[in-house]
C-alpha cells in the first residue's frame, strides 16, 4: 500500500477517534492536553475540516460535520462574530485579544460548503439568520469603506504574528464567502461586492511596479477612484518592493508584508482572486524557493529574525516563533493540505508528488499528524493528531486521485 493511501484511511480513521460528543476537537482529546483547550470546538479548524469531512463521502463524517458547525451557534455573539474557541460543556466562550476575525468567516464558508454538498433545506433554514449575522458583523469590519476587511494585529489563523489591515488570508476568504453566496443562495445581489473585492485585492495587495523606471503604475479603476488614500498605499509598497511574483501578504499604514505568505497567496489560486497570469507566477514562485520543502509548506519565506523591523518581542513567548518555527516559516501540514488542493487543479502530475511528500510530514512518528513541522529540518513540534491535517489531507487525496 502506498504512503499516500495509507495517510488517507489513517485520516478517516484518526478523524474519527478526534470526536467529542459536541463535534470535531481541534486535536485528539486527552486529559493531558494544555487547558483542554484543543478538546474544545475552534470555529476556524471545524471549517477547514468541513471541507475534507465533506470530500471524504464518508457518512458519519460528514453528521460529524454538521453536528460540529450547529453546536458552536451558542457561542456566536448578538453582533455576529464567532469565538477563537467555544468549550459547550461549560458554556464557555473564549475571546481572543484583540478579537479573531477568521473564526467568522469559516464558520459561514463551512455552513455554505454543507449546504452544497448535502442540499439540506432543513439545516439550511434553520441557521440562515445566522448566517447573516455573521456576514453583518463582517461588512462592519470594512473599517475605510472599501468593500474589504480590515482587522488588528494578530487577530488570524495566525495569532502571534505582526500582521494587520487589510490582510491577503481574511479577505481571500472573503470572496470564497461571496462566490458561496452567489452560487449555494443564489444571491445576485452579492455580485457586484464580490467585483470589488477582486478589483480591491488586485489592486491594492499586487505590486504592479515591475521595472524600477517606471513611474506610471498605480492601477486607474473603480478601487483607485475611490480610495484615494489607496493609491498613497500602493505608491509606497511599490516604490519599496518594485517587484513580487506574488500577493502582499497585508497592507496598511505604512506597512506592508514583502514576504511569501504561503496560506493567503494558496487561497487567492483556489478562489479565482489570482488569474492564471497570476495563479502560474505564485505557483512557479513556491516550488523555485522550496517553500514546499522537505514537506509541503513552510507558511512564510523568508522568516523573520530578531532585529528585524518586522519583528515583535512577542514572538518570542514560548520559543515557538523564532525563525522557521510555528507561524514564522515552520510547515503546516494542513496548509500543504490546500497547496495540493490547489496544485490538483494546476498539474496533477506535480499535485500527485506533493501528495506523497504530504504523506510521509503526516507518517512523522508513526502517524502523529502534528501540528507543524520546523521549516529547515523537518522536526515535529506543537499538538499532536490535528484534526485539521487530517481532514486537508483528505481534501488533497480527493482532488488528486478524482
Amino acid at each position: 500500500m502506498s504512503t499516500a493511501l495509507q495517510a488517507f484511511e489513517f485520516s478517516t480513521k484518526f478523524l474519527l477517534q478526534n470526536q467529542t460528543e459536541f463535534g470535531m476537537a481541534a486535536a485528539r482529546p486527552s486529559k493531558n492536553m494544555e487547558k483542554g483547550t484543543y478538546a474544545s470546538l475552534f470555529p476556524r479548524d471545524i471549517g477547514v475540516s468541513t471541507l475534507g469531512m465533506l470530500a471524504s463521502d464518508n457518512e458519519e463524517l460528514i453528521n460529524l460535520a454538521k453536528k460540529s458547525l450547529e453546536n458552536l451557534v451558542p457561542s456566536q455573539s448578538k453582533r455576529g462574530q464567532f469565538p477563537q474557541n467555544y468549550v459547550p460543556d461549560k458554556k464557555e466562550i473564549h475571546w481572543w485579544m484583540p478579537g479573531t476575525i477568521d473564526g467568522t468567516l469559516w464558520w459561514s464558508i463551512a455552513f455554505l460548503e454543507f449546504i452544497k454538498k448535502t442540499n439540506d433545506q432543513r439545516f439550511y433554514h434553520k441557521y440562515k439568520d445566522n448566517l447573516d449575522k455573521a456576514f453583518t458583523w463582517l461588512v462592519y469590519q470594512d473599517t475605510n469603506n472599501d468593500h474589504l476587511l480590515e482587522q488588528g494585529e494578530c487577530a488570524g489563523w495566525d495569532d502571534e504574528m505582526p500582521r494587520h489591515g487589510t490582510v491577503l488570508y481574511s479577505n481571500a476568504l472573503w470572496y470564497w464567502l461571496m462566490k458561496l453566496r452567489i452560487e449555494v443562495e443564489k444571491r445576485s445581489d452579492f455580485n457586484n461586492l464580490k467585483e470589488r473585492i477582486y478589483e480591491g485585492v488586485n489592486t491594492l495587495l499586487w505590486v504592479h511596479k515591475s521595472d524600477d523606471r517606471c513611474g506610471n503604475y498605480v492601477p486607474e479603476n473603480e478601487y483607485t477612484k475611490s480610495m484615494v488614500y489607496a493609491q498613497t498605499m500602493i505608491e509606497w509598497s511599490n516604490t519599496q518592493a518594485v517587484y513580487l511574483p506574488y500577493y502582499l501578504g497585508f497592507s496598511s499604514h505604512r506597512s506592508f508584508e514583502m514576504r511569501l505568505e504561503t496560506y493567503g497567496n494558496i487561497l487567492a489560486c483556489l478562489t479565482g482572486l489570482a488569474d492564471e497570469k497570476k495563479a502560474e507566477l505564485i505557483t512557479q514562485e513556491i516550488i523555485r524557493a522550496g517553500v514546499n520543502l522537505p514537506y509541503p509548506i513552510k507558511v512564510l519565506y523568508p522568516p523573520i529574525y530578531p532585529g528585524e523591523s518586522d519583528w515583535r518581542l512577542y514572538m518570542a513567548k514560548g520559543r515557538q516563533n523564532y525563525p522557521w518555527q510555528y507561524h514564522n516559516g515552520g510547515i503546516w501540514p494542513y496548509i500543504g493540505g490546500f497547496w495540493v488542493w490547489w496544485l490538483s487543479k494546476y498539474d496533477k502530475k506535480i499535485a500527485a508528488a506533493e501528495l506523497e511528500k504530504l504523506a510521509k510530514a503526516n507518517a512523522i512518528n508513526n502517524w502523529e499528524f502534528n501540528e507543524y513541522l520546523h521549516g529547515i529540518h523537518g522536526t515535529p513540534m506543537g499538538v499532536p493528531f490535528q484534526s485539521w491535517n487530517m481532514a486537508m489531507y483528505i481534501k488533497a487525496y480527493t482532488s488528486v486521485k478524482i
